[in-house]
């Protein structure tokens, strides 16, 4: 199932963000300096790896290939990141890179952002 959460962000970067002074990229990277906006993201990007055993962990993220459209105040990103997994009864710690697109839509008036990642892949049986 597709990851989703709502943040929290300042007038003044959405101003920096409309008035063209900042790009999304740019929006992006300033809403999640925000520690919890930046633990948020992790969370929600480890909870994809859940399913593969060893208590997945997100520590840090690079978003990529960000586009926005003004008009209706919406867009998207992709998520580079790496994937640290820790299998606490054979003591095995592994890693592994992933990305995962966000598509995201601002609401100007609350000053929030919703966000929801792809649908994870499906394997089916052979």
């Amino acid at each position: 199932m597709a990851q989703d959460f709502e943040l929290s962000f300042s007038a003044d970067i959405l101003g920096k963000l409309s008035g063209g002074e900042i790009s999304v990229e740019q929006f992006l990277n300033q809403v999640f300096e925000d520690k919890q906006n930046h633990t948020n993201l992790c969370r929600s990007l480890a909870a994809y790896f859940y399913d593969e055993g060893g208590s997945p962990e997100v520590r840090e993220f690079d978003i990529v290939q960000a586009s926005f459209n003004a008009d209706n105040l919406n867009g998207a990103f992709k998520c580079e990141f790496k994937v640290y997994y820790f299998f606490t009864c054979s003591d095995i710690k592994n890693d592994k890179h992933e990305n995962i697109t966000w598509k995201f839509k601002i609401d100007a008036t609350l000053l929030n952002i919703a966000f929801v990642g792809e649908e994870p892949w499906v394997r089916d049986a052979d």
